[in-house]
This record gives structure tokens, sequence and C-alpha cells, in this order.
């Protein structure tokens, strides 16, 4: 369960790693120029929100895209390691294989060698979005596209795939009975 209270996510600018297929999880792979430029995009459509806390995984491209997009809010960044990436075991650095459904998988259960299992990973997350959600004010969550798959299943937005990358949401809790939270792309 997530505490009903408003919030902004952004996942991280681009790697060499998602441009490859890679499963990247708890490697700490750093944006290329392409996830710099997405994350000072970011920083543009961010400025003038009423953001009052920023909230980053510890992984380097999750916080370089939390500085990036600072830049712009100049407020105080809490990095956090429960917002990290899942750690894919055995499959980090590996390719992806077309048309694979082995992060399906790993959500249904099946949970490849050394790696989190979704249960731990999801009690994980949410804890650490709770911690934040427990503050005052409207934070910003910078993290991963994994992070948003418990998130974006719990809060029943119904989406095909993860967030891009870099592409800010506002996430609002349900209001008059309905049951789904409302995701706006910013």
């Amino acid at each position: 369960m997530i505490i009903r209270k408003p919030f902004y996510y952004i996942r991280h600018g681009q790697t060499d790693w998602n441009v490859e297929g890679r499963y990247q999880g708890s490697k700490d792979i750093p944006l290329n120029e392409t996830g710099v430029a997405q994350a000072h995009a970011a920083k543009a459509l961010m400025s003038g929100l009423p953001i009052t806390h920023v909230y980053s995984s510890t992984l380097q491209r999750a916080r370089v895209t939390a500085n990036i997009v600072n830049e712009g809010l100049n407020l105080p960044i809490i990095g956090m390691d429960g917002l990290q990436e899942c750690n894919f075991g055995v499959l980090e650095g590996e390719l992806r294989p077309l048309g694979g459904r082995i992060s399906e998988s790993w959500r249904h259960g099946i949970t490849p060698d050394k790696a989190e299992t979704y249960l731990d990973f999801t009690a994980r997350v949410f804890a650490a979005i709770n911690e934040v959600l427990e503050n005052e004010g409207t934070p910003l969550i910078v993290a991963h596209g994994a992070v948003f798959w418990p998130v974006h299943a719990h809060m029943q937005l119904g989406l095909a795939s993860t967030l891009p990358n870099a592409q800010p949401v506002h996430l609002a809790p349900p209001v008059n009975g309905q049951e789904s939270w409302t995701l706006t792309e910013i």
C-alpha cells in the first residue's frame, strides 16, 4: 500500500545499456549524452512546479538526473538506497532477449539466480516511497524503470510499458470513490 498523497516521479535519463537493451539492475551505469540532455529537458519542464523535496536512488544514473533537474529547483537531495533499481542477479549486464518475457516472469514469481525477488523488491520500494510521503510537502522521486512497475500496478494505472527515460509525471491519489490513481505527464 502506498500512502495516498500526490507526488512527482521521474525515471533517470538514458544510459548506453538502455540503448543496448541490457539489464542494468544494481550496476552503477552512468548517463550517456542523450541521458544528460534528457535530464536538462526535464529540468526545464519541472523548474516551476511546487516540489518541496527531492529524493533519489543512490545509483549515479538517477543521482545525476536528480542533480540536473534540481538545478531548476534548488532543493536538498536526499539519497535513498530503497529507491535503487532491482538487483537482477546473473542477468545484470546481459542483453534482454528479443521478445523475451524474463522481466514479466520475474514479476510473476520466477526469480533469476542471485536476483532480488519481486515481492522483496516491491516491499523495499513501497517502504521507501512511504518514507518519502510521510513528510510534509510535495516530493519528487528520481528512480528507475523497474521501481515504477510495482507502483504503477498498485495504482492501477494500466500502462502498457515502463516510463520513458527522463519523462516526469505527477501522480495523484484516487478521488470520489475512484480506485485508480491519476498519472499526468509533465
